[in-house]
């Protein structure tokens, strides 16, 4: 399979990735989080979702319209139709374990797919070396995000020294090892984004490579996320114990970090034409 080149400018640049049509949704559409440690149930009405509470019997409508995704925990006990109407109307849902921890998601039905996605399938089935070329990407990226900390850490007159980039290059761009100081539950949430990101762009979670070797690239993107965050949001994030103010908080710093999975995923759409050779 061979795919036509796509255009970029001609300084050799990676070309910015095209965002997708976003489906009809209400001005202010937003994340439902549904991540009390108390039952709910969500059952569905015509073009509503009906969050109860089993414990105080308030009873909650939230138009489809008005939601962008869903995250929610193990007390969250769904109807089919509620899930049906989910998947209708192109909401994922992501649910969290017992810690927090990412512990599945629920993609809708991909109603289109991105130059991105072709290519990624492409190349995963036509090229050997396409573990390679990809494990060699995630080391950028991972520098990448090394070096916006350092910045970070620069603009607040906190330069890193010689000795503390060494060790951070060591142990997160080589090791991808990453000293986790935030809430387990804001790794869960960094998982949710991610798969929810993927689906709209019609890019698949994992890949396998022609030669059999895994490529799981929603979970590396979730791991560049997490580094970031523990990086350059820790002394902010670190108190947060509440399912609720982790979810006020994370929906502030995905807001002001819109164009990073953007940024990666056009990083590695480029990486890919290039090993296709278009």
């Amino acid at each position: 399979m061979r795919l036509s080149p796509a255009s970029g400018p001609a300084s050799g640049r990676s070309p910015r990735l095209p965002r997708p049509a976003a489906p009809q949704r209400a001005a202010d559409a937003r994340t439902l989080y549904l991540c009390s440690a108390e039952p709910v149930r969500v059952t569905s009405t015509g073009e509503a979702l009906v969050v109860s509470g089993q414990a105080d019997g308030r009873v909650h409508r939230v138009p489809v319209a008005r939601l962008l995704r869903i995250v929610c925990n193990a007390q969250a006990h769904w109807s089919g139709s509620a899930l049906a109407l989910c998947l209708q109307r192109g909401i994922g849902v992501a649910f969290l374990g017992r810690g927090g921890e990412p512990a599945g998601q629920l993609w809708p039905q991909q109603r289109r797919r991105l130059p991105v996605a072709e290519t990624l399938d492409a190349l995963a089935g036509g090229s050997e070396g396409w573990s390679e070329a990809y494990a060699n990407w995630l080391r950028r990226e991972r520098l990448q995000v090394l070096r916006h900390w350092q910045a970070q850490r620069r603009e607040a007159g906190q330069p890193v020294g010689g000795d503390e980039w060494q060790q951070a290059l060591q142990r997160w761009v080589y090791r991808a090892e990453v000293a986790a100081v935030l809430p387990a539950v804001l790794h869960g949430l960094a998982a949710a984004l991610v798969a929810a990101r993927l689906s709209e762009y019609g890019v698949e979670g994992h890949y396998w490579c022609l030669a059999g070797e895994p490529v799981a690239l929603a979970d590396d993107l979730t791991r560049l996320l997490w580094a970031r965050m523990n990086l350059c949001a820790g002394p902010l994030a670190a108190a947060v114990e509440q399912p609720r103010e982790a979810a006020t908080l994370f929906e502030h710093w995905a807001g002001a970090q819109a164009g990073v999975l953007h940024a990666h995923l056009a990083s590695l759409g480029a990486q890919a034409r290039r090993e296709l050779g278009l």
